[in-house]
């Protein structure tokens, strides 16, 4: 195919073509991957997640820069809230990210998150692969800053960073919901602010007691629109997958996570065909009438629907 060729040739306008093409369903598109796919396994995948406004796409900034300085091709992928009236991504994140757009070896590219769990987009699998065949050594992808729909993230990224900010307050609510435990890096952002020395020495207390095996999870303090403590990151970045390399296979490491996504993949598909084949049945009408008037329970009906789309 063409249109890989000039993919794996470094051709930009050719990745943006395929990743919109993987992003609105086509088949063709997804024909394409699986051709792309063999190239694809090398780059360091890195995830950057928390709540909005925690100054994520500032850090995402400056750290493709700093890649950049030391020779590293980056693709950053940014998963933004989807807009009622396009479906296409609300906030453009890159807006954000003006000192590395214009950086040679700098792809950045917006996805909207359609609703996907996870705080990724579906297609954000396939965008990886697309960055991968297009010769980037790192790919940073930003997630919508949702709150416990985030955990999924840690299924695509070899390594996690979760940012806070001294005023998360009811943010504890993420930590209950998984957010922090996903994180290999830990960074307390904006620490100009009030608080910051008792927000990390808190959410210190809190990954000491979480179980990471080996890896000791660092907790960074960082000014990011100032540059503070972005060395630090980019080290705590580089250690992670060092750790990785040497203490799991990488391979087998990658492999599980990529068993999880296909698992999460599958019921997402098995759910969407089941409704296109389902959604007009008469007997699901018909039990759908009978939990109205109360006739059976939800649970019942449940257990009735799913009969009749899994028989024995």
């Amino acid at each position: 195919m063409e249109l890989i060729k000039k993919i794996l040739d470094g051709n930009e306008a050719s990745a943006a073509r395929l990743i919109s093409m993987i992003e609105e369903g086509k088949e063709e598109g997804y024909k394409a991957i699986a051709e792309l796919f063999p190239h694809t396994g090398k780059a360091h995948i890195i995830g950057i997640t928390g709540a909005p406004g925690a100054g994520k796409s500032t850090i995402i900034d400056k750290l493709a820069i700093k890649f950049s300085e030391t020779g590293k091709k980056t693709g950053i992928i940014a998963i933004d809230p989807t807009s009622i009236k396009s479906n296409g991504a609300l906030l453009g994140d890159r807006v954000r990210m003006r000192g590395a757009e214009n950086i040679e070896g700098i792809f950045i590219r917006s996805m909207a998150h359609r609703g996907y769990p996870g705080g990724i987009a579906r297609a954000t699998i396939g965008a990886v692969y697309v960055l991968e065949g297009l010769g980037k050594d790192v790919i940073i992808i930003e997630s919508v800053g949702a709150g416990q729909t985030e955990v999924q993230i840690s299924s695509v990224c070899d390594t996690v960073i979760t940012v806070f900010t001294p005023d998360y307050g009811d943010d504890v609510q993420l930590m209950k919901a998984g957010i922090i435990e996903i994180g290999d890096i830990i960074v307390i952002n904006k620490s100009d602010m009030p608080g910051a020395q008792e927000a990390t020495k808190d959410i210190k207390a809190h990954v000491i007691s979480s179980d990471k095996k080996d890896w000791q999870v660092p907790v960074i303090m960082a000014q990011a629109q100032r540059g503070e403590g972005i060395d630090t990151i980019m080290g705590a970045v580089e250690s992670h997958l060092e750790y990785l390399k040497k203490n799991n296979p990488l391979g087998e490491y990658r492999a599980e996570k990529l068993k999880k996504l296909m698992f999460l993949f599958l019921k997402e598909e098995l759910w969407a065909k089941a409704m296109k084949k389902w959604a007009g049945s008469g007997e699901i009408k018909d039990i759908v009438k009978m939990v109205e008037n109360r006739e059976i329970d939800l649970y019942s009906a449940v257990s009735r629907v799913a009969d009749i789309m899994l028989p024995d």
